[in-house]
């Protein structure tokens, strides 16, 4: 079952070939903005600039089912995703499989690390979530305000180091001392407007060394605190990390420390799986098609705002 996968929900557009369980191919194209955050309309026009060049590529021989990104994201990035895989199935007069894409994320990370029954952290540009398998997937904790990913890529646009900002804060870190900021945890929940608007204070009397490193080692250990106090509610003894931030090394490192001194494994999807890919969303519909869900190609859509416990065949019902 050879399955295509169409990744445009922010600022990347990928596409990916899975056949069975092997992944042929997962070629991107990320759109940068040159000043600010992602502009929607420049995205959307970036995709449909590149889309024929990454789909070509990663196209390895004809796909018997395509599957799109459908939600959450960006309504005009969306848009180009779901159109281009409804002119394929068209073409092609094969099944669509929509697919929401943080769960995309979460079943390529197990896939890709053979996690059993993990606490996942997704940790993202638009998402920070604490999320368990138990009769679908379950969000156990979030950021109430914005994603971790958007924060440092905030961060990153204060201190004229450009987007996506996480990689360049990392690296900026690593030079940096520690001085105390903000720590906002709700039971399950956190938030990051505060220390964020803290490090912007900060930036007027420390240097962008400091403010980065504190940042990381504040905003890495929320989230590191509420993965484990889900671990303990839950009683399981496996985290997995997935998403785009989790490429980051020191945050990796926090882990290991925590499940180290739990007993508890830690898998973390790898480096080129881990951002926004066409491959995950191919692995995604295959999950889905094999539990019998697919639609035509007239029956496409979009959301913008559905969670990973949203229940797709209810969106999609005739």
């Amino acid at each position: 079952m050879k399955i295509l996968g169409i990744e445009s929900t922010a600022h990347t557009f990928g596409a990916g070939m899975i056949d069975g369980t092997r992944i042929l191919s997962n070629v991107w194209d990320m759109y940068s903005p040159k000043k600010g955050g992602i502009h929607p309309r420049e995205a959307a026009n970036h995709h449909v600039g590149v889309a024929g060049g990454v789909i070509s590529q990663a196209l390895v021989s004809k796909p018997d089912a395509i599957a799109y990104s459908c939600g959450p994201g960006i309504g005009p990035s969306l848009r180009i995703g779901m159109l281009i895989a409804r002119y394929l199935g068209i073409h092609y007069k094969i099944p669509i499989i929509p697919v929401n894409h943080g769960v995309a994320h979460l079943e390529i990370g197990l896939h890709s690390t053979k996690a059993k029954d993990p606490i996942a952290v997704y940790v993202s540009g638009g998402n920070t979530q604490i999320i368990g398998m138990d009769n679908g997937w379950k969000i156990f904790g979030e950021t109430l305000d914005i994603a971790l990913g958007n924060a440092l890529d905030k961060l990153a646009r204060d201190l004229g180091i450009g987007h996506p900002g996480g990689p360049a804060i990392e690296e900026l870190a690593k030079k940096g001392k520690f001085t105390e900021m903000p720590y906002t945890v709700k039971g399950m929940d956190l938030n990051y407007s505060g220390i964020m608007t803290h490090a912007r204070r900060l930036l007027k009397t420390r240097s962008p060394e400091d403010v980065a490193y504190s940042f990381q080692e504040h905003a890495f250990a929320m989230l590191v605190e509420v993965s484990e106090r889900a671990l303990a509610h839950t009683e399981k003894d496996e985290i997995l990390l997935v998403g785009g931030v989790v490429k980051n090394q020191r945050l990796k490192k926090m882990y290991k420390t925590m499940c180290k001194e739990r007993g508890a494994k830690l898998s973390v999807v790898p480096d080129e799986l881990a951002g926004d890919n066409g491959a995950m969303v191919a692995w995604g519909g295959k999950v889905l098609f094999d539990k019998g869900f697919q639609i035509k190609p007239e029956e496409t859509n979009y959301f913008q705002r559905i969670r990973v416990d949203t229940d797709l065949a209810e969106l999609f019902k005739p």
